[in-house]
């Protein structure tokens, strides 16, 4: 017999064993190098051992995945779709809507001036200022406050301060304050207001308890204020204006002030003569005392002069007839 028959029951079912083993180690390292299933094959009359059944049978992997669900008072709805506008677009809408803005302002009635209100005022009327002022129809937009208060100012000298306010869609407010007059300058066959400062004022309207002064010649002009650009050049000195305002009380009953540019201030005295103080208000109240004494004492000594003078009262003088 051969020695292949005389292997014993076991020592066959040990080789077989082994090289079913040993083909899928073979089969397994193919596998790995290729990473490929191979397709099933179907194999008839082919017995297959418990082994080879062990050997390419291999496990199937199961996974778990687990998903975290959100936290409540987390949900957010749906992102809706963002509509994007170019700048382009953007900028033709905007400049579409300002013209349009612009167009209406200028051409829509309720846009112009119709009327213009006057605040404070007691000589000017709202239809001097009016007619100076040409606002009536113009655009509200284009109506500068400052421009109406400068115009206001140079056209009216009566006024000493002005605001001007202006509220849509077509009202314009004035408030203005007018310079008060003091003075009726008379001179030559004209007549005019003077306030404390000089400055010249046209006449409006009969006004009671103003001083009186009948000029005989033109007085000295006052400087121009440095603090206010606007105010116009008095007509005559400031000073000149107080000296007649302090006298006045003095004056014999119906007399009116005099002005010479040379004298001053003085009046005609009913006993035949013209005194004069000057053109100063200080040391008024001395000026005064002196003229009555000198006056007292001429007429004691029946001396009748035609001028006293008693400008500088620590010199006084008087002047006779010839």
């Amino acid at each position: 017999m051969s020695e292949k028959k005389n292997l014993p029951r076991s020592e066959e079912v040990r080789q077989r064993r082994k090289r079913a083993e040993e083909r899928a180690l073979v089969t397994h390292s193919m596998d790995r190098r290729t990473r490929r299933t191979p397709p099933p094959s179907v194999t008839r009359n082919v017995s297959v051992d418990a082994a080879t059944v062990r050997s390419t049978s291999r496990p199937v992997r199961q996974y778990q995945a687990v998903i975290a669900a959100p936290a409540a008072g987390r949900l957010h709805a749906p992102a809706m779709p963002r509509i994007r506008v170019g700048w382009r677009l953007l900028s033709f809408f905007l400049v579409t809507l300002l013209g349009a803005g612009l167009y209406y302002a200028y051409t829509l009635p309720m846009f112009h001036i119709n009327s213009v209100t006057l605040l404070g005022n007691q000589y000017l009327s709202a239809e001097e200022t009016g007619a100076a002022l040409r606002l009536n129809g113009m655009p509200i937009f284009l109506l500068e406050p400052k421009n109406v208060e400068k115009a206001l100012r140079l056209n009216f000298p009566e006024i000493a301060s002005v605001d001007v306010t202006v509220e849509l869609p077509n009202r314009v407010l004035i408030a203005l304050t007018e310079r008060q007059p003091v003075l009726r300058w008379e001179q030559g066959n004209a007549f005019t207001w003077l306030d404390a400062q000089g400055v010249a004022l046209r006449p409006r309207a009969e006004v009671g308890g103003l001083v009186a002064v009948r000029a005989l010649g033109a007085p000295p002009s006052g400087p121009l204020s440095a603090l206010d650009p606007l105010s116009p050049i008095p007509f005559a000195d400031a000073r000149i204006v107080e000296t007649a305002r302090v006298l006045a009380p003095y004056a014999p009953q119906g007399a009116t002030l005099l002005y010479d540019p040379k004298y001053g201030i003085g009046w005609n005295d009913a006993r035949g003569w013209t005194v004069w103080f000057g053109a100063s208000p200080d040391q008024a109240d001395m000026k005064l005392r002196v003229y009555v004494v000198l006056a007292d004492s001429l007429t004691q000594r029946g001396i009748t002069p035609i001028m006293i003078n008693v400008a500088y009262p620590n010199a006084p003088y008087y002047r006779l007839g010839q």
